[in-house]
């Protein structure tokens, strides 16, 4: 009997102890919910109260976001225009008009098993000299159309004096070292290779292409510095808002240091207040970026599609991106802020 009575009163005993527990974290947990709800409403009420800087720390923090979001987008096209380049390029290779149909195939079999080679093609002399005789009556636009057909037929029964051509795409322009080891080693094509014709490992097409990744590294490097010289200036802009903010609340801020208010709780909205200042700036950010995208995509033609495929299907990845980098300005400044009031006092 006397063990039985003592097994109650220790689960009494355990049960109220559990139930103390329960309640205290019950309790804690309340107050850190009522903790951070009156974060979120002092840090609105603030910025609702300090409109007009605000109004223009929002400002900056949108033509940052705006300028980073502009250089991307123009990365972005720039790449696609090289791509596109890239893709028509390629390497030419001149053969004997007497090569035949199965030396031809034979090469062609070779080269293709290369590393660096992607695809190769092959061009007949009587094709190559078709294609040049319509390339030159493009150009003839005064002739009529009878006088394009007899100048055509009179060309077709001229000397046929174009080689084979072998057409040679790569995986990188910049790598052609492996096909000209190829063209200067294997004995079979070295025979067959046309003495009036060297083989072409560049073209007009790859000058522009350097010209424009040229121009799109400037682009990039141009850009980021704006963006970081205007994030720089955003920082510094937002700061001194919320120095501005701390230095009207002064009064209230010594009276919650008074009676133990904890660093989050008197930090905490001015963090709340720089962190809207990011969230409005990036949308805003967002639209301009994205209506200036779609309104050029016309002038652009087929430039800017595949950026503004991307800009439709990920849209939902490009504001948070923007709201990150914003949220994150408006952190980084309301910190040091009150980091270093916090600091002096």
């Amino acid at each position: 009997m006397p063990s039985r009575k003592i097994s109650k009163e220790e689960e009494k005993a355990t049960a109220e102890l559990s139930k103390e527990r329960l309640n205290r974290i019950t309790k804690t947990h309340r107050h850190a919910m009522r903790t951070n709800a009156r974060v979120l409403k002092y840090g609105a009420k603030s910025f609702v109260r300090n409109t007009w800087l605000s109004i223009a720390a929002i400002a900056i923090m949108a033509v940052t976001l705006i300028v980073l979001s502009a250089t991307l987008i123009a990365t972005h096209a720039m790449g696609t225009v090289v791509n596109k380049i890239e893709q028509q390029v390629d390497m030419s290779i001149y053969l004997d008009q007497g090569t035949t149909d199965e030396q031809i195939s034979k090469i062609v079999s070779r080269m293709t098993q290369l590393e660096s080679v992607v695809e190769v093609t092959s061009t007949s002399p009587s094709e190559a000299n078709k294609a040049a005789i319509e390339k030159i009556l493009a150009r003839s636009k005064d002739l009529t159309a009878k006088e394009k057909e007899t100048y055509r037929q009179n060309l077709l029964d001229a000397p046929n004096k174009l080689p084979w051509t072998l057409n040679v795409k790569l995986v990188n322009l910049d790598n052609t070292q492996e096909l000209e080891d190829f063209v200067n080693n294997d004995e079979d094509l070295k025979e067959l290779l046309d003495k009036n014709n060297a083989p072409s490992y560049a073209s007009e097409r790859r000058d522009t292409i350097d010209k424009i990744a040229g121009t799109m590294n400037r682009v990039e490097l141009i850009g980021l510095a704006a963006g970081g010289v205007f994030a720089l200036i955003a920082i510094l802009v937002v700061f001194n808002t919320i120095r501005m903010a701390i230095f009207n609340r002064k009064e209230e801020i010594y009276m919650m240091r008074l009676v133990g208010a904890s660093r989050w709780f008197i930090v905490g909205p001015f963090v709340v207040e720089a962190s809207i200042y990011g969230i409005i700036a990036a949308v805003i950010a967002g639209v301009i970026a994205y209506a200036g995208t779609f309104a050029l995509q016309p002038q652009f033609g087929t430039t800017l599609d595949p950026t503004v495929e991307i800009m439709r299907n990920f849209w939902y990845l490009a504001l948070c991106a923007l709201l990150v980098a914003g949220i994150l300005i408006g952190v980084i400044s309301s910190l040091l802020a009150t980091r270093k009031y916090l600091k002096q006092k």
